[in-house]
């Protein structure tokens, strides 16, 4: 694909303005909800609802076309029946608009019919020079230009991108992985994508400054070598995290109805995936944890791990974990068991690899972070694996600055990271907002920590990363 279309694609990722067809001051309307998103993320542009019944929406003046506007527009969002949108993309090539982003579905997901108006609108617009993002779709979000797609997600931007063709996913990351601090530069729903397609934006993400890594959510793509041969050399450049739907028979009927995509089968997916470097992904918690894991990675040299805990039990299983994802335990140094004597209790703990922290470090926030640093700085160790059971503030704070010595990738495992100020524990504990502690997740990511739900998800991540090391290393031996 052209270099151009790399360049629309910015151009259409930084509207001067933009219209939103489909809404009203009298009925709760899909389109109010794309029109608020947009006022929610203080877009700084012009913004113009339209619709002819109407004169005024959500405070802004509302106008009866796209032709009675009075200056350009860059952008417009359809949010209405499909049998309308034909002629209102001759209104968008009439008015010189760049790109129209369709929310409005009925169209290549329900065929017969449905095809054919698809592949007419498209037409129309590749004629006037309008791109389209769509149908069936969310569209796009983004906080350095103040778009979005739905109310309340994060005003803050970051640097992981996520490109998916499940719109109501999109929403349900963005608003999900926004309360654990998560933060994207980017967030693309395709849908049907019927002009601008998913290898049109994954290359556009390729060179976007913004972002460090990618996230897909995909069921099918209609050019699956251009797929693999951009995937392939962007992935030396950053990460790409994909998960895969439609892997089944019924997975992949039910992605036919979803978008309209052509899946595949299960196993060209998994060679694709291993021939581009791609790291994979089983379902949205899996995603999540894997997204801090990769944000901001320190890269493992080797697969010895080093596992540490309160409570013995999920101990055993992280072990178990982490063998079962082909990482080993390391055989911890004298001189670092010697060190972790002085501080870990003699009795009710372990100083061998896995380290039993004992009860007492629930209630001795320094215990973690010592234990981080000892192990951590031991040669035989490559990767980290610490199982807490609630998260603290001076914890999180000792961990970080255990990290700017240690620099090596470290999974936190913790069911509990809101018991701080949600459980009777915290009497205890002590408390923290929550919005203090998705500030400490954020740095956290930042310094290579990642956080997971279960030992199973970190062992797979820190796998996952140790896999990624190995694939640049052979796109690129020494």
């Amino acid at each position: 694909m052209p270099f151009d279309v790399v360049d629309q694609i910015e151009n259409i990722f930084h509207p001067r303005s933009v219209a939103v067809i489909g809404v009203s001051d009298k009925s709760h309307r899909l389109g109010n909800i794309l029109l608020h998103s947009i006022m929610d993320m203080g877009f700084k542009g012009d913004l113009y609802p339209v619709n002819p019944r109407e004169e005024q929406v959500m405070g802004l003046r509302c106008y009866p076309s796209l032709g009675a506007i009075d200056g350009p527009v860059d952008s417009v969002i359809i949010s209405v029946h499909p049998k309308g949108v034909p002629d209102l993309i001759e209104d968008c090539v009439a008015k010189g608009v760049k790109a129209a982003i369709i929310f409005s579905s009925g169209f290549r997901e329900k065929g017969g019919e449905g095809m054919r108006a698809e592949a007419e609108i498209v037409h129309k617009a590749r004629a006037g020079g309008v791109r389209i993002i769509g149908p069936n779709c969310m569209g796009l979000y983004s906080p350095s230009s103040g778009l979005s797609f739905f109310p309340g997600m994060p005003k803050e931007k970051g640097t992981v991108a996520f490109l998916s063709q499940s719109g109501s996913l999109t929403n349900l990351l963005g608003l999900f992985a926004g309360s654990r601090g998560i933060r994207f530069s980017k967030m693309i729903s395709v849908g049907n994508a019927a002009d601008l397609d998913v290898n049109d934006f994954l290359e556009y993400l390729g060179y976007d400054s913004e972002t460090r890594l990618i996230v897909l959510y995909l069921e099918g793509v209609e050019d699956g070598r251009r797929f693999i041969s951009l995937a392939k050399d962007i992935s030396l450049k950053k990460p790409i995290l994909l998960w895969k739907g439609g892997e089944t028979e019924g997975g992949r009927k039910a992605a036919g109805s979803h978008t309209g995509s052509l899946s595949g089968s299960g196993e060209i997916w998994e060679a694709a995936i291993r021939q581009a470097g791609m790291v994979k992904v089983e379902n949205l918690n899996e995603l999540i944890g894997f997204i801090t894991a990769f944000q901001n990675p320190y890269l493992p040299m080797g697969n010895r791990v080093a596992i540490m805990s309160g409570p013995g039990g999920p101990a055993v299983s992280a072990a178990d974990a982490c063998e079962k994802e082909g990482l080993r335990l390391a055989r911890l140094s004298e001189e670092t068991e010697k060190m972790l004597a002085e501080f870990v209790p003699e009795f009710g703990a372990s100083i061998s690899n896995p380290v039993d922290l004992s009860i007492a470090s629930s209630f001795d926030q320094t215990m973690y972070p010592r234990a981080t640093e000892v192990c951590g700085l031991d040669e035989n160790v490559d990767l980290i694996v610490e199982y807490i059971s609630a998260l603290r503030e001076g914890m999180i704070e000792g961990i970080i600055k255990a990290q700017e010595r240690v620099r090596k990738p470290i999974a936190i495992v913790s069911s509990m990271e809101y018991a701080t100020f949600e459980s009777p524990f915290s009497q205890f504990f002590g408390s923290i907002t929550r919005e203090k502690l998705v500030a400490l997740l954020m740095r956290m990511y930042d310094s290579g920590i990642s956080i997971h739900a279960t030992e199973q998800e970190a062992a797979r991540a820190l796998s996952s990363l140790l896999k990624y090391k190995k694939y640049l290393v052979s796109r690129h031996p020494l």
